[in-house]
């Protein structure tokens, strides 16, 4: 698993590899820490990788935390402050603190 994983899950084209590999190593590094010596299976901690960094990858394209996409009633979407909120119930389940 690497950060050309991470460019295929968004799409992104070559001249955004080197943001796209800050991401990933932010997204490493930000599960690393969370986790600390949790146990995780490889394919979980994969997709943990990938979901956050695709957090980060796509903050860009949401100034001032607000998308850029409305939702079915037209309204701005607010994008979540923290990277792994979508990764928490995937990683809780491993982790022995919250067992």
């Amino acid at each position: 698993m690497n950060w050309e994983d991470l460019k295929n899950f968004v799409g992104a084209s070559d001249i955004d590899d080197t943001f796209v590999q800050d991401c990933w190593n932010t997204a490493r590094d930000l599960v690393a820490s969370y986790i600390q010596s949790a146990s995780i299976p490889p394919q979980v901690l994969k997709r943990a990788y990938i979901e956050v960094g695709s957090e980060l990858y796509h903050r860009r394209s949401a100034p001032m935390g607000i998308s850029q996409y409305a939702n079915y009633d037209g309204a701005p979407l607010r994008i979540a402050r923290d990277p792994l909120v979508g990764v928490y119930p995937l990683l809780n389940r491993y982790m022995k603190r919250f067992a």
